[in-house]
């Protein structure tokens, strides 16, 4: 695997990691990158046809696409506070709902008139944000951080639609981490950090 990332990404000292796709010759790694060629390869209709749309997408996915970071909220270092990190979180999800308003189809609920590209590379952080800042937070004198109730608290409305339909979209269920096993993951994974930050 090494090997072929090393092929794949000739950048010197680059960490192998998932995903890398071969295709007969042809090597791509990158998560977004790997799903673009994809579509392009089967055709797919999550890839807009128009030059204006795949443009808006590719913005969405380039100015929206931290927005539902999570992991900072749960794992603070001594450098920010957690409501330094709130307030990022917060202003973050203000910025997606105003790319959304402005840029997005008129009547919504996607990005784009149909689900796309966008939608199928951001939904993954979608679900964990939208399971995991619930989950470990609320506690310990931490706030309940909930980003729908965030949406309803700044009136984010054009968000809140496109979340909600990305979290039913039945494409995104299907193929989403099931709920019990995101939490488990995030569990061991704080662990494995809090026991790297005693050493």
């Amino acid at each position: 695997f090494t090997s072929l990332y090393a092929e794949a990404n000739p950048i010197p000292s680059a960490r192998a990691k998932v995903p890398l796709l071969q295709n007969g010759d042809t090597l791509i790694v990158e998560s977004l990158i790997v799903a673009e060629y994809v579509a392009e390869i089967f055709e797919s209709s999550i890839l807009p046809v128009s030059s204006d749309s795949r443009a808006t997408m590719r913005l969405f996915t380039e100015l929206c696409g931290s927005t539902f970071s999570y992991f900072p909220l749960l794992r603070r270092d001594g450098d920010t506070s957690f409501d330094e990190e709130l307030q990022s979180f917060r202003e973050g999800l203000v910025q997606a709902n105003a790319f959304l308003a402005q840029k997005g189809w008129q009547d919504g609920p996607f990005l784009l008139e149909e689900f796309s590209l966008a939608e199928c590379n951001i939904a993954p952080f979608v679900q964990r944000c939208c399971v995991l800042l619930p989950q470990f937070t609320g506690k310990d004198e931490i706030p309940l951080v909930n980003p729908l109730a965030i949406c309803d608290e700044l009136e984010l409305l054009r968000l809140k639609k496109w979340i909600e339909a990305v979290l039913s979209r039945p494409s995104v269920v299907k193929t989403g981490v099931p709920k019990q096993d995101m939490i488990e993951s995030a569990e061991r994974m704080l662990e494995r950090f809090a026991a790297m930050s005693k050493k």
